[in-house]
């Protein structure tokens, strides 16, 4: 979803885009965004056909640039892009497990790649330490969230979406999958007060047994499972922190909303949650950093979740970073400058990427 936020952004710049995509539910998201998308399969590292066939696709269309977001299948969209002569080839490295962990990698990543960017600096570093001979083609541009809106008071949010007023109220914004470890995040919930109630908006495979877990931790009636929320805004005008728990993220959109809206954030030590929580010199910090084990996130949660001048200074911090780091006009100019050279310079006839 990642791409197809980028994508949509571009063609707002006057870009022609298009999405190369195998998921249906992802295409479907992407046309709803007006971007033009198409389906196309890319099989494993042997499926050699199936780079001929991009390689034919991309050769009549002549993009200047293809963006790769699918670490796994850089090796065979690197082939098509090399048999099409792609003036431009720009891997996007959006999780911190993406490593150029063999020789495939290395070897795409060192002859056939023209650009590599990051959603988080600390990526970048780990990449350029394994590779120095590529350092020059490493580029960090922050992932951007769009604003999410007018805002409601906190009651009158809570009352929409059906959760409990007048208690301390933790949020979650995930895909309900291993990766987000939200065992991890309930777990933590125990070691807290019995006024701290806990919101989850998200599906995923796991909604069973994270409903069944709430309930042989004896958190029934504290924590909220929303579902999946099409407009995110009421929960984070809802909530008084986000709290983070997953083992790996590149830069983590639900973050970056929070920090949009002035939301502090508590997360566990993953990749570009320093960059985006980091106190500036002399000033409040938008968050804090956690360990991963749960009565270190509740410790950190107990930190700031009583003290109202904290949480109002953390707040101030968090909007404060978002208009500094993550806002689409400094997203987009990150990317045309390593499309063309330079901010602002717009001219593609088409732009592809392939998810």
């Amino acid at each position: 979803m990642a791409l197809t936020d980028l994508l949509a952004a571009l063609a707002s710049r006057g870009h022609d885009v298009t999405l190369l995509c195998n998921r249906v539910v992802v295409a479907e998201a992407a046309q709803a965004r007006g971007v033009e998308t198409r389906l196309f399969r890319l099989g494993g590292d042997l499926a050699i056909h199936d780079a001929i066939r991009l390689a034919l696709t991309l050769r009549r269309e002549k993009p200047d640039v293809l963006i790769v977001g699918t670490f796994r299948k850089l090796w065979l969209a690197a082939l098509a892009a090399r048999l099409a002569r792609v003036p431009n080839l720009v891997a996007r490295i959006g999780l911190s497990s993406d490593t150029p962990r063999n020789f495939k990698y290395r070897f795409v990543l060192r002859r056939w790649v023209d650009n590599v960017v990051f959603v988080a600096d600390t990526m970048r570093k780990s990449y350029a330490e394994a590779l120095p001979e590529i350092a020059g083609r490493l580029t960090t541009i922050y992932k951007a969230v769009a604003p999410l809106g007018p805002r409601l008071p906190q009651e009158a949010a809570r009352r929409a979406l059906g959760l409990p007023r007048g208690v301390l109220l933790l949020g979650s914004v995930s895909r309900l999958v291993s990766q987000k470890r939200l065992d991890r995040l309930l777990e933590s919930i125990v070691f807290l007060h019995e006024d701290v109630h806990l919101a989850i908006a998200g599906e995923g495979p796991l909604r069973g047994a994270l409903g069944q877990h709430v309930r042989q931790l004896g958190l029934y009636g504290r924590v909220h499972f929303l579902g999946y929320q099409e407009n995110i805004a009421p929960l984070m005008d809802s909530v008084d922190a986000l709290v983070i728990a997953s083992d790996r993220e590149g830069m983590s959109g639900a973050m970056l909303e929070a920090l949009s809206r002035g939301v502090p954030v508590i997360s566990t030590d993953v990749s570009g949650a320093r960059e985006a929580l980091a106190p500036p010199e002399g000033g409040a910090a938008p968050g804090l950093i956690t360990g991963f084990a749960p009565p270190q996130i509740a410790s950190g949660v107990n930190t700031v979740l009583y003290d109202t001048e904290l949480l109002g200074e953390m707040g101030r911090a968090a909007e404060r970073r978002y208009k500094e780091l993550f806002s689409y006009e400094r997203m987009l100019d990150g990317w045309e400058a390593v499309f063309y050279g330079g901010p602002g310079a717009v001219g593609a006839e088409t732009g592809s990427a392939l998810s």
